[in-house]
Protein backbone atom coordinates (compact mmCIF):
# COMPACT_ATOMS: atom_id res chain seq x y z
CA UNK A 1 0.00 0.00 0.00
CA UNK A 2 2.82 2.12 1.03
CA UNK A 3 4.51 1.26 -2.37
CA UNK A 4 1.12 2.41 -4.01
CA UNK A 5 1.03 5.62 -2.78
CA UNK A 6 4.26 6.81 -3.21
CA UNK A 7 3.87 5.93 -6.95
CA UNK A 8 0.60 7.49 -7.26
CA UNK A 9 2.39 10.87 -5.49
CA UNK A 10 5.67 10.48 -8.10
CA UNK A 11 2.89 10.50 -10.85
CA UNK A 12 0.87 13.62 -9.73
CA UNK A 13 4.49 15.30 -9.38
CA UNK A 14 5.50 14.12 -12.79
CA UNK A 15 1.22 15.56 -14.40
CA UNK A 16 1.70 18.86 -12.02
CA UNK A 17 5.40 19.48 -13.66
CA UNK A 18 4.39 18.54 -17.44
CA UNK A 19 1.09 21.08 -16.66
CA UNK A 20 2.97 23.63 -15.13
CA UNK A 21 6.10 23.55 -18.04
CA UNK A 22 2.84 22.96 -21.13
CA UNK A 23 0.96 26.69 -19.04
CA UNK A 24 4.64 28.12 -19.16
CA UNK A 25 5.31 27.76 -22.57
CA UNK A 26 1.62 28.81 -23.45
CA UNK A 27 1.93 31.77 -21.40
CA UNK A 28 5.38 32.72 -23.34
CA UNK A 29 5.06 32.03 -26.65
CA UNK A 30 5.06 34.79 -28.83
CA UNK A 31 3.40 35.79 -32.22
CA UNK A 32 5.25 37.58 -34.78
CA UNK A 33 3.37 39.67 -37.44
CA UNK A 34 3.42 38.12 -40.80
CA UNK A 35 4.81 40.08 -44.02
CA UNK A 36 2.93 39.43 -47.34
CA UNK A 37 5.78 40.23 -49.61
CA UNK A 38 3.92 41.28 -53.34
CA UNK A 39 6.02 41.14 -56.14
CA UNK A 40 8.50 44.01 -56.96
CA UNK A 41 7.71 47.18 -59.38
CA UNK A 42 11.01 48.15 -61.90
CA UNK A 43 11.48 51.07 -63.56
CA UNK A 44 11.52 51.79 -67.52
CA UNK A 45 15.37 50.52 -68.48
CA UNK A 46 15.33 47.58 -65.59
CA UNK A 47 16.01 44.22 -66.14
CA UNK A 48 13.54 42.02 -64.43
CA UNK A 49 16.77 39.65 -63.33
CA UNK A 50 18.04 43.09 -61.26
CA UNK A 51 14.49 43.70 -60.17
CA UNK A 52 14.15 39.68 -59.08
CA UNK A 53 17.79 39.80 -57.36
CA UNK A 54 16.78 43.49 -55.44
CA UNK A 55 13.54 41.47 -54.25
CA UNK A 56 15.61 38.09 -52.67
CA UNK A 57 18.11 40.46 -51.12
CA UNK A 58 15.33 42.93 -49.34
CA UNK A 59 13.39 38.94 -48.27
CA UNK A 60 16.97 37.77 -47.06
CA UNK A 61 17.37 41.03 -44.86
CA UNK A 62 13.95 40.60 -43.34
CA UNK A 63 14.86 37.10 -42.94
CA UNK A 64 17.41 37.80 -40.95
CA UNK A 65 15.72 40.17 -39.04
CA UNK A 66 13.52 36.82 -37.70
CA UNK A 67 10.45 39.28 -36.83
CA UNK A 68 8.09 38.33 -38.74
CA UNK A 69 6.31 35.57 -40.67
CA UNK A 70 7.01 35.79 -44.00
CA UNK A 71 5.08 35.26 -47.29
CA UNK A 72 5.66 35.79 -50.57
CA UNK A 73 3.62 36.06 -53.31
CA UNK A 74 4.03 33.21 -55.15
CA UNK A 75 3.51 30.97 -52.23
CA UNK A 76 0.15 33.30 -51.23
CA UNK A 77 -0.97 31.70 -54.84
CA UNK A 78 -0.54 28.19 -53.51
CA UNK A 79 -2.19 28.86 -49.90
CA UNK A 80 -4.80 30.88 -51.49
CA UNK A 81 -6.01 27.61 -53.76
CA UNK A 82 -6.01 25.72 -50.43
CA UNK A 83 -8.13 28.01 -48.62
CA UNK A 84 -10.38 27.74 -51.29
CA UNK A 85 -10.89 24.35 -51.00
CA UNK A 86 -11.41 24.92 -47.60
CA UNK A 87 -13.83 26.95 -47.56
CA UNK A 88 -15.88 25.07 -49.88
CA UNK A 89 -19.57 23.94 -48.79
CA UNK A 90 -17.75 20.59 -47.94
CA UNK A 91 -15.92 22.19 -45.54
CA UNK A 92 -18.03 24.51 -43.53
CA UNK A 93 -19.25 22.54 -40.73
CA UNK A 94 -15.91 22.37 -39.64
CA UNK A 95 -14.75 25.22 -37.56
CA UNK A 96 -10.85 24.34 -38.07
CA UNK A 97 -11.43 24.39 -41.57
CA UNK A 98 -13.22 27.98 -41.58
CA UNK A 99 -10.32 29.11 -39.57
CA UNK A 100 -7.90 27.68 -41.39
CA UNK A 101 -9.10 29.50 -44.43
CA UNK A 102 -9.91 32.87 -42.71
CA UNK A 103 -6.10 32.75 -41.18
CA UNK A 104 -4.28 31.91 -44.63
CA UNK A 105 -4.99 35.01 -45.96
CA UNK A 106 -4.41 36.74 -42.64
CA UNK A 107 -0.99 39.29 -42.93
CA UNK A 108 -0.51 42.20 -40.63
CA UNK A 109 1.97 43.94 -43.33
CA UNK A 110 2.40 44.19 -47.16
CA UNK A 111 5.44 44.97 -48.26
CA UNK A 112 6.03 46.65 -51.46
CA UNK A 113 9.11 47.30 -53.13
CA UNK A 114 10.32 49.02 -56.88
CA UNK A 115 13.72 49.51 -57.74
CA UNK A 116 14.51 52.84 -59.71
CA UNK A 117 17.64 52.77 -61.05
CA UNK A 118 20.65 49.84 -61.26
CA UNK A 119 24.22 50.78 -63.09
CA UNK A 120 27.27 49.82 -63.39
CA UNK A 121 29.91 52.44 -65.08
CA UNK A 122 33.62 52.11 -65.82
CA UNK A 123 36.13 55.25 -66.27
CA UNK A 124 40.06 55.48 -67.06
CA UNK A 125 41.77 56.72 -63.91
CA UNK A 126 45.59 56.75 -64.53
CA UNK A 127 45.67 54.60 -66.25
CA UNK A 128 43.41 51.34 -64.87
CA UNK A 129 40.01 50.83 -65.35
CA UNK A 130 37.66 51.43 -62.08
CA UNK A 131 34.16 50.90 -61.73
CA UNK A 132 31.18 52.95 -59.51
CA UNK A 133 27.28 52.12 -59.53
CA UNK A 134 24.31 53.52 -58.65
CA UNK A 135 21.51 51.65 -57.01
CA UNK A 136 17.91 53.52 -55.97
CA UNK A 137 15.04 51.94 -55.12
CA UNK A 138 11.98 52.37 -52.59
CA UNK A 139 10.20 50.39 -50.19
CA UNK A 140 6.88 50.44 -48.63
CA UNK A 141 5.29 48.60 -46.16
CA UNK A 142 1.58 49.10 -45.35
CA UNK A 143 -0.34 47.85 -42.08
CA UNK A 144 -2.92 45.77 -43.93
CA UNK A 145 -5.65 46.18 -41.17
CA UNK A 146 -5.56 49.69 -41.28
CA UNK A 147 -4.52 50.01 -45.05
CA UNK A 148 -2.26 52.82 -43.66
CA UNK A 149 1.93 53.07 -44.98
CA UNK A 150 3.45 52.74 -41.68
CA UNK A 151 7.14 52.58 -43.83
CA UNK A 152 7.91 54.60 -46.72
CA UNK A 153 11.76 55.16 -48.08
CA UNK A 154 13.60 55.47 -50.92
CA UNK A 155 17.03 54.94 -50.64
CA UNK A 156 19.87 56.26 -52.57
CA UNK A 157 23.41 54.94 -52.94
CA UNK A 158 26.31 55.05 -55.52
CA UNK A 159 28.60 57.59 -57.29
CA UNK A 160 25.57 60.08 -58.34
CA UNK A 161 24.87 59.95 -54.14
CA UNK A 162 28.42 61.29 -53.45
CA UNK A 163 28.21 63.69 -56.50
CA UNK A 164 25.82 65.28 -54.73
CA UNK A 165 27.44 65.65 -51.37
CA UNK A 166 30.25 67.80 -53.58
CA UNK A 167 33.39 69.06 -51.94
CA UNK A 168 35.94 67.25 -50.12
CA UNK A 169 33.26 64.89 -48.63
CA UNK A 170 32.38 64.00 -51.47
CA UNK A 171 35.55 63.19 -53.60
CA UNK A 172 36.64 61.06 -50.38
CA UNK A 173 33.79 58.85 -50.82
CA UNK A 174 34.45 58.60 -54.43
CA UNK A 175 37.90 57.55 -53.47
CA UNK A 176 36.35 54.53 -51.33
CA UNK A 177 33.64 53.38 -53.71
CA UNK A 178 35.34 52.88 -56.91
CA UNK A 179 36.27 49.26 -57.15
CA UNK A 180 39.12 47.20 -59.81
CA UNK A 181 36.51 44.89 -61.00
CA UNK A 182 33.00 45.10 -61.92
CA UNK A 183 32.20 42.01 -59.64
CA UNK A 184 33.40 44.27 -56.78
CA UNK A 185 31.12 46.97 -57.80
CA UNK A 186 28.01 44.27 -58.07
CA UNK A 187 28.75 43.15 -55.07
CA UNK A 188 29.05 46.83 -52.96
CA UNK A 189 25.64 47.78 -54.65
CA UNK A 190 23.86 44.79 -53.89
CA UNK A 191 25.41 45.05 -50.03
CA UNK A 192 23.79 48.13 -49.21
CA UNK A 193 20.43 46.96 -48.68
CA UNK A 194 21.12 43.96 -46.07
CA UNK A 195 22.24 47.41 -43.95
CA UNK A 196 19.06 49.35 -45.06
CA UNK A 197 16.64 47.33 -44.28
CA UNK A 198 17.96 46.57 -40.89
CA UNK A 199 18.37 50.36 -40.52
CA UNK A 200 14.95 50.96 -41.38
CA UNK A 201 12.99 48.63 -38.75
CA UNK A 202 15.00 49.86 -35.97
CA UNK A 203 14.04 53.36 -37.44
CA UNK A 204 10.57 53.30 -38.59
CA UNK A 205 9.31 49.87 -36.85
CA UNK A 206 11.23 49.02 -33.88
CA UNK A 207 11.05 46.31 -31.03
CA UNK A 208 9.46 47.37 -27.58
CA UNK A 209 9.11 46.03 -24.39
CA UNK A 210 9.39 46.93 -20.85
CA UNK A 211 11.80 46.28 -18.15
CA UNK A 212 11.39 43.64 -15.70
CA UNK A 213 11.81 44.91 -12.01
CA UNK A 214 13.00 41.71 -11.09
CA UNK A 215 15.91 39.81 -10.65
CA UNK A 216 18.33 42.94 -11.54
CA UNK A 217 21.33 44.05 -10.15
CA UNK A 218 22.67 47.69 -8.59
CA UNK A 219 26.20 48.32 -7.74
CA UNK A 220 27.15 51.83 -5.94
CA UNK A 221 23.71 53.34 -7.25
CA UNK A 222 23.90 52.39 -10.50
CA UNK A 223 21.54 49.80 -12.76
CA UNK A 224 24.04 47.30 -14.04
CA UNK A 225 21.88 44.21 -15.36
CA UNK A 226 18.60 43.28 -15.51
CA UNK A 227 15.85 41.47 -17.72
CA UNK A 228 13.32 43.06 -20.39
CA UNK A 229 10.00 41.00 -21.70
CA UNK A 230 11.02 40.58 -25.04
CA UNK A 231 12.84 37.88 -26.69
CA UNK A 232 13.88 35.53 -29.40
CA UNK A 233 9.77 35.58 -29.91
CA UNK A 234 10.59 38.71 -31.84
CA UNK A 235 13.91 38.36 -33.32
CA UNK A 236 15.79 40.02 -30.23
CA UNK A 237 19.61 38.70 -30.37
CA UNK A 238 22.55 38.88 -28.11
CA UNK A 239 24.26 42.04 -29.25
CA UNK A 240 21.16 44.16 -29.72
CA UNK A 241 20.85 47.54 -28.67
CA UNK A 242 18.28 49.04 -26.89
CA UNK A 243 17.41 52.70 -25.62
CA UNK A 244 15.84 52.50 -21.92
CA UNK A 245 13.02 55.17 -21.36
CA UNK A 246 10.50 56.16 -18.39
CA UNK A 247 7.05 57.87 -18.84
CA UNK A 248 7.04 61.96 -17.72
CA UNK A 249 4.10 64.34 -17.77
CA UNK A 250 4.67 67.73 -19.53
CA UNK A 251 2.25 69.92 -20.09
CA UNK A 252 -0.61 67.64 -19.18
CA UNK A 253 1.08 64.85 -21.85
CA UNK A 254 2.85 61.73 -20.88
CA UNK A 255 6.07 61.05 -23.29
CA UNK A 256 8.37 58.85 -23.13
CA UNK A 257 11.59 60.22 -22.93
CA UNK A 258 15.47 58.28 -22.96
CA UNK A 259 17.24 57.72 -20.05
CA UNK A 260 19.87 55.48 -21.01
CA UNK A 261 20.99 52.44 -23.27
CA UNK A 262 21.29 48.59 -22.78
CA UNK A 263 22.92 45.90 -24.67
CA UNK A 264 21.20 42.56 -24.96
CA UNK A 265 23.50 39.94 -23.15
CA UNK A 266 21.65 36.87 -23.08
CA UNK A 267 18.89 35.28 -25.14
CA UNK A 268 16.31 32.19 -24.02
CA UNK A 269 15.56 29.76 -26.19
CA UNK A 270 12.76 28.06 -23.76
CA UNK A 271 11.61 31.61 -23.32
CA UNK A 272 10.79 33.55 -25.93
CA UNK A 273 9.71 36.50 -23.91
CA UNK A 274 12.84 37.22 -21.98
CA UNK A 275 16.35 38.18 -22.74
CA UNK A 276 18.96 39.44 -20.24
CA UNK A 277 20.64 42.69 -20.61
CA UNK A 278 23.64 45.07 -19.23
CA UNK A 279 23.47 48.82 -18.91
CA UNK A 280 26.18 50.73 -21.19
CA UNK A 281 24.97 54.44 -20.49
CA UNK A 282 22.79 56.39 -17.68
CA UNK A 283 23.14 53.49 -14.98
CA UNK A 284 22.43 55.96 -12.21
CA UNK A 285 19.66 57.69 -14.16
CA UNK A 286 17.77 54.38 -14.85
CA UNK A 287 18.24 53.12 -11.67
CA UNK A 288 17.00 56.05 -9.62
CA UNK A 289 13.82 55.50 -12.58
CA UNK A 290 13.52 52.08 -11.49
CA UNK A 291 13.01 52.82 -7.73
CA UNK A 292 10.24 55.28 -8.37
CA UNK A 293 8.70 53.05 -10.27
CA UNK A 294 8.61 50.19 -7.41
CA UNK A 295 7.51 53.35 -5.20
CA UNK A 296 5.02 53.76 -7.37
CA UNK A 297 3.68 50.68 -8.29
CA UNK A 298 3.21 49.70 -4.78
CA UNK A 299 0.78 52.32 -4.42
CA UNK A 300 -0.80 51.87 -8.15
CA UNK A 301 -0.88 48.88 -10.01
CA UNK A 302 -1.28 50.93 -13.15
CA UNK A 303 1.86 52.85 -12.97
CA UNK A 304 3.75 53.11 -16.07
CA UNK A 305 7.10 50.44 -16.39
CA UNK A 306 10.12 51.74 -17.69
CA UNK A 307 10.63 50.55 -21.74
CA UNK A 308 12.82 49.58 -23.98
CA UNK A 309 13.00 50.70 -27.54
CA UNK A 310 15.36 48.88 -30.23
CA UNK A 311 18.36 51.22 -31.65
CA UNK A 312 21.35 51.34 -33.88
CA UNK A 313 24.54 50.13 -32.29
CA UNK A 314 27.02 52.66 -31.67
CA UNK A 315 29.67 53.20 -33.81
CA UNK A 316 32.01 51.76 -31.35
CA UNK A 317 31.36 49.50 -28.75
CA UNK A 318 33.24 47.59 -26.21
Amino acid sequence: MKTITIRRAIYTMCIATIFAVTSFAQNTTVKKPRVYIEHFELANGMSQNDCDLFRTLVISALDVSDRFNLLDADTQTSLSEEAERRSDASALHDELARKEAIGIKANNYILRGALIAYSIDSEMVEGKTRYTYNIEYTITMTDATKSEDVISRTFSHGATTQSLIGGTGGKLLNQFSTYSSKEDAVKAAWNNIGSDIKNLLIEELPLEGEVIAEDYEVKKGKLISFYINIGTGLGVKVGDYFSIRASQVRAGRTISQEIGRMKVKEVFEDDPALAFCVVTKGGKEVYEAMEEYQSLAAEDSNATPLTVRSTKSPIISF
